[in-house]
């Protein structure tokens, strides 16, 4: 077959249909009715809108007319920064009529100083052979013809009694003799304006408590001369002698 001179002068072959597109109708209407139903569906609905009013404008007076505004009105003027920041200060009265008195005018109370020194001597115990208890056992040709000293107990005041009067001072009388050689006993006692012995402390010990208390009796015994103190307190040191001891007591007649 050959072909005709039309189609021999066109380079690409035409359909030659002159008939309705239906296929591009029903896309319109498709698409039409797909957009048509989206508005449908999802359709946008605005509220309504609502208008408030605006208040009407409210005055309020502080008036005393209540306690709370009293205590309101009191408080804004208590708080009122124009009393702060006042630029005039108030001068009291007399103030350059006040004359300047330095501190070192005026007289203080004077220091107290350093307590007087009392002249008080150290006491030290009684020294003991320590050969005597060997000298005893074994008596010499010396010694067995030679007595031994006799050495009286001596009392001894010091501190504030040492240089007050004693009226009454009677001997130590010895109840009880020790059976060995015995340190110093030394008591603390406190004196009373009529001159009684008030309070006795033992402060040191001699080692024999039979012999300190023949000492404390001792003490109960003295009286010393009236004063003005209320109370004086010094120290009495006893020193025994061989009167003291069982062995003296025995030769005594």
């Amino acid at each position: 077959m050959k072909p005709s001179s039309t189609a021999a002068k066109l380079t690409f072959l035409a359909p030659d249909d002159d008939g309705f597109s239906y296929i591009l109708f029903l896309c319109v209407l498709g698409s039409f009715l797909a957009h048509a139903g989206t508005f449908f569906l999802f359709q946008v609905v605005y509220p309504q809108r609502v208008t408030i009013p605006q208040p009407a404008p409210r005055v309020s007076l502080l008036t005393p007319s209540s306690p709370e505004n009293v205590a309101l009105l009191r408080w804004i003027e208590a708080e009122d920064p124009a009393l702060v920041a006042n630029d005039n200060p108030l001068v009291p009265p007399g103030l350059v009529d006040v004359h300047y008195r330095p501190s070192f005018a005026s007289p203080h109370t004077a220091p107290l100083g350093a307590p007087a020194e009392q002249a008080e001597g150290v006491r030290f115990p009684r020294a003991v052979d320590q050969l005597s208890p060997v000298q005893s056992s074994s008596p010499g040709p010396e010694t067995a013809t030679k007595p031994p000293a006799t050495v009286a107990t001596s009392v001894t005041f010091s501190g504030s009694l040492t240089g007050r009067p004693i009226v009454k001072n009677p001997p130590v009388t010895f109840t009880y003799h020790a059976s060995a050689p015995a340190e110093n006993t030394t008591a603390f006692i406190g004196v009373a304006d009529s001159g009684e012995v008030r309070f006795t402390v033992l402060e040191l010990s001699s080692g024999d408590p039979s012999l300190d208390e023949v000492a404390l009796a001792h003490l109960r015994q003295i009286a010393f001369a009236p004063a003005n103190s209320p109370l004086t307190w010094g120290f009495v040191t006893y020193t025994w002698g061989t009167d003291a001891y069982a062995a003296a007591a025995s030769k005594s007649p």
